[in-house]
């Protein structure tokens, strides 16, 4: 289950992060993702998570071609603490395996929901 916390809108500015969004941030820098997924959340050799909660994703679908999903709770959830299960595509590099406790990365799902211009 996903904890609910109050959101505040960002778009990379660390002063509007709401504690459990800033824990996130924390927790992703401090676990590497910001060396693919930036520091900020803008993205690299991952996926940027700017604007991402709630948007679309192209995945590539099991036995071959894609489907798209929506980037909900459920979705980037799953894909921190299973990274091999949905693969974004166009991005040649897979995101490690990580060691990240659920309640870990739910901070950063937070994280990323306060990255979105619309989490007003």
């Amino acid at each position: 289950m996903l904890l609910a916390f109050g959101v505040a809108s960002c778009g990379g500015d660390d002063t509007n992060l709401s504690e459990i969004g800033q824990l996130g941030k924390d927790t992703s820098n401090a676990n590497g993702c910001a060396s693919c997924h930036g520091a900020n959340g803008q993205g690299g050799v991952g996926p940027g998570w700017i604007d991402l909660a709630g948007a679309e994703r192209e995945i590539e679908a099991e036995g071959g071609g894609t489907t798209t999903v929506v980037a909900d709770d459920a979705y980037l959830l799953r894909a921190i603490l299973e990274p091999e299960a949905e693969v974004v595509v166009g991005y040649t590099i897979q995101m490690p395996v990580n060691a990240l406790s659920e309640a870990e990365a739910e901070t950063i799902v937070q994280y990323i929901k306060e990255l979105s211009s619309d989490s007003e």
